[in-house]
């Protein structure tokens, strides 16, 4: 492939992927893609055959760069379970507030082709014990198994890692989800809003450590490790 042709085909993923961030895969029309790009539209067919190609192609591009090093992190038994938690959520922030239209883009795709995104999944990360050995580096179970361990230790509450998990996923996404809600309710404006974002990363840690830890390890974590900065509960 020249590089002409490369170039001609990433001026049209940078195209689509807008268009289908903005429409999602339904509302998308080649036609407003090739607009977007400034081209024929058979100019798209002969790059990527068809919309679903051309989906196809952009998802797993953003997947793999985007969502599949932060699935990583929950997955890395070289990372102690609060490090893992600090490092997810502000790598999640930093991410969506990067790829503003990325949120809404995704939880469509989950909701509308699951297992489609769950093929993808497997290619990069364990998404269960049984494809540990195709992830040789990474556990399925390293952030539970983390969290039973300081249960036993009696450094953390009696919760469950599973409940944790999606609290923690929840927190992190209703705030980029619900956009319009959010600035509406609380009048804000577009700055004020990535100023909301950007403090709310560390609440969303402080909020999950606090579900996690007993007081008194979390009061003690909090002495010993004073450069996280972590907001207090106010």
């Amino acid at each position: 492939m020249t590089s002409k042709d490369k170039n001609t085909e990433q001026v049209i993923k940078d195209a689509a992927r807008n268009v289908f961030q903005r429409e999602g895969f339904s509302g998308a029309r080649m036609q407003a893609i090739a607009d977007e790009a400034g081209m024929n539209k058979m100019m798209l067919h002969y790059y990527f055959r068809s919309k679903q190609h051309l989906f196809d192609v952009i998802f797993e591009e953003d997947y793999s760069s985007l969502m599949a090093p932060l699935a990583v992190i929950l997955r890395n038994p070289k990372l102690h379970v609060e490090e893992q938690i600090i490092t997810f959520v502000r790598g999640y922030h930093d991410t969506m507030i990067e790829h503003p239209r990325l949120p809404l883009f995704l939880i469509h795709e989950f909701a509308k082709n699951p297992h489609k995104i769950l093929e993808m999944a497997q290619k990069v990360i364990p998404v269960s014990k049984s494809d540990e050995s195709e992830h040789p580096q990474l556990s399925a179970t390293t952030f539970m198994d983390q969290i039973e361990d300081g249960i036993e230790k009696g450094h953390y509450n009696d919760i469950d890692p599973r409940q944790l998990a999606v609290s923690m996923l929840g927190m992190c996404t209703h705030a980029f989800v619900s956009r319009i809600s959010v600035q509406t309710a609380y009048e804000m404006s577009d700055d004020e809003y990535l100023k909301f974002l950007d403090e709310r990363k560390e609440h969303v840690i402080d909020h999950t450590f606090r579900i996690l830890m007993k007081p008194d390890y979390y009061q003690n974590w909090k002495e010993l490790n004073p450069n996280e900065k972590i907001e207090p509960k106010t």
